[in-house]
């Protein structure tokens, strides 16, 4: 278990680390001379044959940020209040801050007990009883205690025992286990070992020789040894104080505030949605666009908090808003975050962390409906929600998610969720996308005879991106068909209007050749003026009676189709060139380009350097 100490500065709470476990934990050199904790400290000690580990916090409210950064939701609060002073303002502000990055366990130490008489640690009680009041500490036990005698010192590794106890006894496994993560709090070099970070474990778990990757910069690393808990281990898992031996990076480039993870899944994020909670003595309402401090385990960003809902944000108030980040941080859904205003250098609020993709409109009833059907501690019915609603892209959700690919494919089974091109669709999405496109083709053949079909932007009354997967995924089954751009059902032939039967049997002579001539000669033939004949020339495509291989030549889809023959004739032998090509064919070399450069825009050949090969099938090239 780790227990997370809060406080006002000098309410004792490394003295009760000390006493508890022999370790100072002021370490650096001023923190000794001002006898004020700056940064973390760490220690760790067996408790009733438990092994505890204590993280403490500066209590100055000049190093708030340094408070946040050692704090993980799984962790047992340790709040610690002097009896003379009583409740404080960091007392209250850091157990704002325990409650907002969701900590659900605790106990309270009323320490300096030696230095009041009983009625002052009565009303202490009281007034520490008035302040845990709606929070997590609301019922938990206060114990008096003095570092100086020694008194009540037992009594909370007692408790501390007991409660390590009970969560080990209780531990549940996560329903959906997500990739390992590890915030950095501390990064150095030790001599014959090399680079070594520690931090809490987020999510997952890493054992040692796995590859892992620095979230600021992406660069991979080995993690060449492990301790838990300030011991040697093969593994550490979610929850676990963590220090790894990295191989394959250097110390310049690891800093607190990064993070170790899986390489897939990283995902810088440099804007998100968030469930906000306004603590209720924030001074003014929370305007739009205000500036904020953003902190995320041991990481921060200056920001912009920017409304979603129309109504005002006032103290003790929720909402959903976006956070606009000055540089990128590694949050991921379900994460709680930390805001403090920047004008009054206090916390304003806190909250969990929806959404990381950019909304292309902030504000509107869809996006507000979106969000709310987010569930941070429930992905599968998240997943199921969202695929209602829209194409979920798979990987972009796990890299949101923070979950294996592997993972989010599980998440999916018996959840009646159909996968198209990477993204994850619901049967009834599919099935009303489906229907619609079928009531809209029919409709429009029977309007329009003549039409060959409709172009996806034609189609109208759909997400844009479920359409796209549905029509495709139709094509492929045989239920549409999908020619020269447009879709058309797969029974349906265009009536071809008179006149375009009329050109095509003026035309046809003269496209009949491996080699037609060009639509200028043509039309000196027919005695047309170009202009127009041009655009006549371009109905038939539209119907398949011919294919148009540049702005002046067309060729009947039966020629083409031979002269793709001949190229799988020479590409059986290997690559080919213009002239052997031309040789073979028997077409001159202009038009030979020409119908090459056809080919190749259609994927049915490849160009490299100066010879082809053919890549496609030969039915693309009609």
């Amino acid at each position: 278990m780790i227990v997370a100490l809060a406080g006002h500065v000098d309410h004792g709470k490394t003295s009760i680390v000390r006493a508890l476990t022999g370790v100072d934990t002021d370490r650096l050199a001023e923190e000794k001379r001002r006898g004020l904790t700056i940064d973390l400290g760490f220690a760790y000690t067996n408790i009733g044959g438990q092994r505890i580990g204590f993280v403490d916090v500066p209590g100055h409210h000049r190093f708030v940020h340094n408070m946040v950064a050692g704090i993980a939701g799984r962790q047992y609060a340790l709040l610690v209040v002097a009896a003379d002073d009583g409740v404080m303002p960091q007392s209250r502000e850091h157990l704002q801050i325990l409650n907002l990055l969701g900590l659900e366990r605790g106990v309270v130490a009323l320490n300096k007990a030696d230095r009041a008489a009983p009625n002052r640690l009565a009303a202490v009680r009281d007034d520490i009883r008035a302040l845990a009041s709606g929070s997590f500490l609301e019922d938990a036990e206060i114990i008096a205690l003095s570092c100086e005698t020694g008194a009540g010192v037992g009594a909370l590794r007692d408790h501390l025992g007991r409660a390590a106890g009970a969560l080990a006894a209780n531990a549940e496994d996560d329903a959906v286990e997500g990739g390992f993560r590890l915030a950095i709090d501390r990064a150095f070099t030790l001599r014959g070992s090399g680079v070594v970070v520690t931090g809490t474990v987020q999510d997952g778990s890493v054992a040692v020789g796995d590859r892992l990757a620095l979230a600021s910069s992406g660069e991979l690393v080995r993690v060449r040894g492990l301790r838990v808990q300030d011991a040697d281990a093969e593994s550490a898992g979610s929850g676990d104080r963590a220090a790894a031996n990295l191989a394959g990076v250097e110390s310049a480039k690891v800093n607190r505030g990064d993070w170790l993870l899986e390489p897939a899944l990283r995902f810088p994020a440099d804007h998100f949605a968030m469930r906000l909670e306004v603590v209720d003595d924030f001074p003014r309402t929370v305007k739009h666009n205000a500036p904020v401090h953003v902190y995320h385990a041991a990481s921060h960003s200056q920001g912009r908090l920017l409304h979603i809902d129309d109504a005002p944000l006032t103290p003790g108030g929720c909402a959903m808003v976006d956070v606009s980040c000055a540089r990128a941080l590694h949050v991921k859904v379900g994460d709680r975050v930390i805001l403090r205003d920047h004008d009054l250098e206090r916390t304003l609020g806190g909250g969990t962390v929806i959404d990381l993709a950019a909304a292309a409109r902030r504000r509107g009833q869809a996006r507000r409906c979106a969000l709310a059907a987010i569930q941070p501690r429930a992905p599968r019915q998240t997943l199921v929600a969202l695929s209602k609603r829209a194409p979920v892209h798979a990987e972009t959700f796990g890299a949101h998610w923070n979950l294996p690919q592997p993972t989010v494919a599980q998440l999916g089974d018996g959840a009646a969720l159909l996968a198209l091109d990477g993204h994850l669709l619901h049967e009834e999405l599919v099935g009303t996308a489906r229907d619609h496109i079928l009531a809209a083709l029919e409709a429009h053949h029977r309007r329009e005879p003549h039409s060959a079909g409709l172009a996806a932007a034609e189609i109208g009354g759909l997400e844009a991106r479920a359409k796209q997967l549905v029509l495709a995924s139709m094509a492929d089954a045989g239920e549409l068909r999908f020619e020269n751009g447009r879709y058309a059902l797969a029974a349906h032939r265009a009536a071809i209007p008179p006149e375009v039967e009329r050109l095509f049997g003026l035309v046809r002579p003269s496209l009949d050749s491996a080699q037609p001539p060009s639509l200028g000669d043509i039309a000196k033939r027919l005695r047309r003026p170009f202009a127009a004949f041009e655009r006549e020339m371009r109905s038939l495509p539209a119907f398949g009676l011919a294919v148009r291989i540049s702005d002046n030549r067309y060729y009947l889809p039966a020629q083409l189709q031979a002269l793709a023959a001949v190229a799988e004739r020479l590409a059986a032998q290997g690559p080919f060139t213009v002239r052997q090509f031309r040789d073979a064919s028997g077409v001159g070399r202009n038009v030979v380009i020409e119908v090459l450069e056809h080919f190749d825009a259609h994927g049915y050949t490849r160009r490299e350097g100066d010879t082809r090969r053919v890549v496609g099938d030969r039915a693309a090239v009609v």
